[in-house]
């Protein structure tokens, strides 16, 4: 009999629980499995877990729930329906898992499931499809299709050649039993969350457009309801970590107004609205007001305190509170080992910068641990399986050491956030963020490393590119500061 992990269970509970629960009745589902927590532990978790959203009793529900069961739909374009087949794209989000691929998902007409059929796009019409993973991403998204596993988009910049497969989903059932035709509706329920299984069905457009019915009114009210509930979690929750994300705590609020029968689809948004749109974020894109910059601050992050806005912007960093990832300190000592060097202070230095200065007892206790995670890890080192990926460890980590002792100079010396120059501050936050996920990859899960080494040493140094123009705007402002804290005494 197969052992199930502590792991597996708490994933499964979290991807497929259908009810509301606290976080006291998440520490008793723990318990029930010898994981000893206490609820703010619990709650702590909960709050920072993907798969949860909080709600304002102090509960928690699970995507699993808030998803499940609910209506969305999506108009086929005309190519889809000539070439008897759709592709997903961005067109389940936010209903469906954000770590699945679109030709991950299953789609089941009156019980069947839809053929699997890959068809040929051109790359502007495919990228239409992904929109809303944002320009940055949606080649990605491309080609990870397994029907282009022929393609290296890291071999040619990252762009797409000029035609492309994608996995669709036959169309023929649809057509033939269903009376499927062009301009009509694919109206789609979340059947299984977990699992990604969603029921389609279809919806006729009338034949008469120049006259409104009912439907119609009510369609026109829902496209209403999605932009002024957008534009009112701009200044709510900001800008999210994503497009997915910020479209998930919309649709989980409004499911009642939004999941309807005769709802709209939200790519059909943007086409309609004169207040929403794609915007740039940094490196990356947005969901935000239409022609407006997205600001690193605004209402929902604006605090009283330097403390508080420094840790509202994401821009304070472990080193200022001594909590560092255990990866993060593996990685730094096998690139010693990797080099060759013993020189566990340069460690240390690179993760506490000399702006962000850590005292006699914390640097003691920290050396020591260093020592540890060195005996150990050494007894385990291969050189020469590491030969290949120490090199982008090494080139991950001599970026994060630059990134952090930026970070931890603004940290320090910011009195004022907001007087920053706030595209900057954003792209070093996500610099931040990118390589460390790079450097988390490296050494919790190497075989995909291994398979797109070009591309993440591509990505390496676009953003090693991207620090360096902005870092110098940023150097400026924080010795403009330096100087501000400086008194002439007689």
């Amino acid at each position: 009999m197969k052992k199930v992990t502590a792991d597996f269970v708490v994933r499964k509970f979290l991807r497929s629980y259908l009810d509301t629960f606290s976080a006291k009745e998440f520490a008793r589902v723990l318990s029930r499995l010898c994981i000893k927590t206490s609820p703010e532990e619990c709650e702590h978790y909960l709050r920072t877990n993907g798969y949860v959203f909080a709600l304002n009793n102090g509960l928690f529900v699970t995507r699993a729930c808030v998803f499940t069961g609910q209506l969305f739909s999506f108009r086929p374009t005309r190519k889809e329906i000539e070439k008897g087949a759709f592709v997903v794209g961005h067109r389940c989000m936010p209903f469906v898992d954000p770590e699945f691929i679109s030709s991950d998902l299953t789609f089941e007409y009156k019980g069947t499931a839809l053929p699997v059929k890959v068809i040929d796009f051109d790359s502007s019409s495919a990228l239409d499809l992904f929109r809303l993973y944002g320009e940055e991403f949606s080649t990605q998204y491309i080609a990870a299709d397994p029907a282009n596993e022929d393609i290296d988009i890291a071999a040619n910049d990252f762009m797409l050649p000029a035609d492309v497969k994608l996995t669709g989903f036959s169309l023929e059932p649809l057509v033939k039993y269903g009376g499927l035709k062009s301009g009509d509706r694919l109206l789609c329920r979340v059947k299984d969350w977990d699992t990604g299984v969603i029921d389609v069905s279809v919806m006729p457009h009338k034949d008469n457009p120049l006259q409104l019915n009912m439907q119609d009114l009510e369609r026109e009210s829902w496209y209403s309801v999605l932009e002024q509930s957008l534009l009112k979690s701009f200044d709510f929750v900001g800008p999210c970590s994503s497009i997915e994300e910020q479209l998930a705590h919309v649709f989980a609020d409004r499911r009642a107004e939004l999941c309807i029968k005769n709802c709209g689809a939200i790519e059909e948004l943007f086409s309609r609205s004169k207040k929403v749109g794609l915007e740039q974020f940094g490196v990356e894109t947005r969901l935000w007001r239409l022609n407006e910059n997205v600001p690193a601050f605004g209402k929902w992050n604006s605090v009283e305190n330097n403390d508080d806005q420094r840790k509202a912007s994401g821009c304070s960093q472990t080193a200022t509170s001594a909590i560092i990832p255990e990866y993060l300190i593996d990685s730094y000592i096998k690139d010693q080992i990797y080099k060759k060097v013993d020189d566990l202070d340069a460690v240390l230095t690179s993760i506490f910068p000399d702006s962000c200065g850590i005292s006699g007892e914390q640097r003691r206790r920290m050396l020591l641990h260093l020592a540890n995670r060195h005996d150990i890890l050494i007894q385990k080192y291969n050189q020469f399986a590491d030969y290949d990926i120490g090199a982008v460890r090494h080139k991950a980590l001599e970026l994060y050491t630059a990134v952090n002792a930026l970070v931890c100079s603004i940290d320090v010396s910011a009195t004022d956030l907001t007087l920053y120059p706030q595209q900057p501050l954003v792209i070093l936050s996500q610099i931040s963020s990118h390589v460390l996920h790079i450097i988390e990859l490296i050494e919790t899960d190497t075989i995909p490393v291994i398979h797109e080494m070009n591309e993440i040493d591509l990505s390496l140094e676009g953003m090693q590119f991207n620090f360096e123009c902005i870092s110098d705007d940023l150097k400026n402002i924080i010795e403009k500061e330096r100087k501000n804290g400086f008194i002439i005494i007689k």
